[in-house]
């Protein structure tokens, strides 16, 4: 109560942090397990041949790449995380542009009807989703789609638990409160679409999981795809190893079993347009 109540919202400066760490290995953690995913929301798109697209939370530029690819134009991504911008520029640079911003207050300076298509992948509940959405409407041209693809608020509950037993032990090396905003599933991103004043022409929800070993592993891999952001550092640079051994520890007693540690990733994706 203390953290959230008086203790200023570091949020968004860590998690830019955790995936400037990531970059390097976020496309083999992250990007190839969920690529098909990812992939599945691009195939529902329907495409404008020679149209402006805006991917936002573009990471290293996968969807921002195929968007470029079906659409055969020149693609903007936008991504607070200058490690992953690097890793997007060196990959798709030829055939997309970056940006360095918070995808909200980029997207507030786009002028009314600008672009054909916007996507925001695995990022939009690290924003302010319904005031995003709000304004990807405004910069949607008449009959523009915006496409979302998202962890779920549930997305990694087993983990979560085993974190919150782990700060229980040590509530004192609690120094920083993660504040997302993670949808909990596509029915609530319909009623978002709805409040926003877009038309939802399809959502859904889906599930995927990958095992480690170890719980050590199972938090070394959490790290790479970027799903800790922020949160690897909540107990400070000093505490950071007792506190995250004991999380191992107890993320192994809960979930190992015949010798493997299953780590489930729960999401929602939708389509809608602007009328």
């Amino acid at each position: 109560a203390r953290l959230f109540l008086f203790s200023p919202d570091q949020t968004g400066n860590l998690v830019e942090k955790s995936y400037d760490r990531a970059s390097s290995t976020y496309d083999q953690a992250w990007t190839h397990h969920m690529r098909d995913r990812s992939q599945e929301l691009v195939n529902r798109i329907t495409p404008v041949k020679g149209g402006k697209a805006l991917d936002l939370t573009c990471g290293t530029g996968y969807v921002t790449s195929r968007l470029a690819e079906k659409m055969q134009s020149r693609i903007i991504g936008v991504d607070r995380s200058e490690g992953m911008l690097r890793q997007a520029r060196t990959q798709y640079g030829s055939s997309c542009d970056f940006v360095k911003s918070d995808i909200l207050p980029y997207v507030q300076t786009v002028p009314d009807n600008s672009f054909d298509l916007v996507t925001c992948c695995w990022g939009l509940g690290y924003s302010q989703p319904l005031a995003v959405l709000r304004q990807i409407r405004r910069v949607l041209k008449k009959g523009g789609q915006v496409g979302i693809i998202d962890n779920s608020l549930f997305s990694l509950a087993g983990v979560l638990y085993c974190s919150f037993l782990a700060f229980m032990e040590n509530p004192d090396k609690l120094l920083h409160l993660m504040k997302f905003r993670f949808l909990s599933g596509s029915r609530q991103l319909q009623l978002w679409f709805h409040l926003s004043g877009l038309k939802p022409l399809c959502r859904w929800d889906g599930r995927k999981t990958y095992t480690v070993p170890s719980g050590q592993q199972a938090i070394e891999r959490l790290r790479a795809t970027g799903a800790a952001a922020g949160f690897e550092f909540a107990a400070g640079e000093q505490s950071d190893t007792p506190v995250f051994q004991r999380f191992a520890e107890i993320i192994e007693q809960k979930y190992l079993k015949d010798g493997q540690i299953p780590i489930t990733h729960r999401y929602l994706a939708g389509i809608a347009k602007k009328c």
